[in-house]
């Protein structure tokens, strides 16, 4: 990556092949994004918060949603993430609240690739609108096989496509449809030019995700937790244009 300095802060800004990559599909993996000694005190926040040992796993709880915990500073609002954020969305969007989801690892398991992927925004208090960019790091390396955050690249554009198609359906509908119940989130994933990949990654790199690009979890039979981060941004004045579906998706 290329680096600028802003003042007295470090930034790192993407080069315009990165952002074309972003465009064509829907993701762009960062390497060694977010410092080590940065990590480093996250991990040390999240085991103290949960009382229990790393290296014993009878100490460990079984919570995907870790209540009562935020990590200091928050992984959307670090000064590298904020510029990257700025210049990919043009100071137009806001956010970068989320948390850290973790897959405790079920060795007895049976791994296999998740069937469906799903686009955030949609939940059961109904859809948010405005949801434009999401981010997923780790705190400790993930391997294969090890709950890796799972996507389908370049998903994003049949998805576009059909909310150009369906543009009513924006709002959540398309879960009144007749082959909704056939297919659910398939309904988007399985349009995808491509099959599912696993964010297999070391600690310290992060994953920047368009929202229509289809995305889940994964079974861990691993050893070890996957300890995720995850960030979303939306755009700053979301009541405009929820509902629009641009021809042009940039």
């Amino acid at each position: 990556t290329h680096r600028i300095d802003i003042g007295r802060i470090d930034a790192t800004m993407l080069h315009k092949s990165q952002i074309d990559f972003f465009k064509t599909q829907g993701y762009l993996i960062l390497k060694g994004f977010v410092e080590t000694e940065q990590i480093a005190a996250w991990r040390r926040q999240f085991w103290a918060h949960v009382g229990a040992d790393a290296q014993d796993p009878a100490s460990w709880p079984d919570s995907y949603v870790i209540d009562g915990f935020a990590l200091d500073p928050a992984f959307g609002q670090l000064l590298q993430m904020q510029a990257v954020v700025e210049q990919l969305g043009g100071g137009q969007f806001v956010g970068g609240g989320g948390s850290l989801l973790v897959q405790w690892p079920k060795k007895e398991s049976t791994w296999d690739w998740p069937g469906q992927g799903h686009i955030d925004g949609y939940g059961p208090n109904g859809w948010s609108g405005g949801f434009m960019l999401g981010a997923t790091a780790y705190l400790d390396d993930v391997e294969d096989q090890g709950g890796a955050f799972t996507y389908w690249p370049q998903s994003h554009l049949p998805v576009h496509d059909f909310f150009r198609e369906f543009p009513d359906q924006i709002d959540g509908s398309f879960t009144k449809r007749k082959d909704w119940e056939s297919q659910q989130w398939g309904l988007f994933s399985d349009r995808s030019p491509q099959g599912p990949e696993q964010f297999v990654a070391e600690a310290g790199d992060v994953i920047l995700w368009h929202c229509f690009m289809c995305h889940t979890g994964s079974a861990n039979i691993r050893a070890n937790p996957r300890l995720g981060l995850f960030a979303r941004w939306h755009y700053a004045e979301c009541e405009v244009m929820r509902y629009e579906i641009p021809e042009d998706l940039w």
